[in-house]
């Protein structure tokens, strides 16, 4: 892992209208996860290697190795989440980061979701990481938002 002293992260936050149980399975189980974030073989048990498998850029075969760091039914999932070839830009590049996803109910009965990665390198040579990375974790609780009511539908 690189030294957290050059490192950054990013936070990002949604509230969504449907309960913590509904956006848990969407963000637990593989199925559900692979229609708004990235195909998967998740596993919410600490300790459970999968993978998050992207789009294969030049060396890189788009593979990122994932490890679950911890869980807390309901409420939060952390992993650490590598991969990427060191010699490429954007989101291509190698990193070795950590993903905490938090939720928290809302007065309403929906879900406050926050999305936290960290050891996001810094300095200029990755800037087009993290803005990738930032502008992709608003991308994808979108498309959580989004999918969330199909994933409830059909049982997700």
């Amino acid at each position: 892992m690189l030294d957290v002293s050059n490192t950054r992260s990013l936070t990002t936050e949604k509230d969504i209208e449907h309960p913590i149980e509904a956006v848990w399975r969407a963000i637990t189980d593989s199925e559900s996860l692979s229609v708004w974030f990235f195909p998967n073989d998740i596993d919410p048990v600490v300790g459970h290697k999968f993978t998050i498998w992207s789009r294969p850029i030049e060396r890189w075969d788009g593979e990122f190795k994932c490890v679950v760091l911890a869980v807390e039914p309901n409420s939060m999932l952390r992993f650490r989440w590598t991969g990427g070839h060191a010699e490429l830009k954007g989101f291509g590049r190698h990193m070795d980061t950590t993903v905490t996803w938090t939720l928290s109910p809302l007065p309403d009965g929906g879900t406050h979701f926050v999305y936290v990665q960290e050891g996001i390198e810094a300095g200029p040579e990755a800037d087009a990481i993290y803005d990738i990375l930032r502008k992709g974790s608003e991308s994808v609780l979108k498309s959580l938002v989004k999918r969330l009511p199909q994933l409830i539908e059909h049982g997700g």
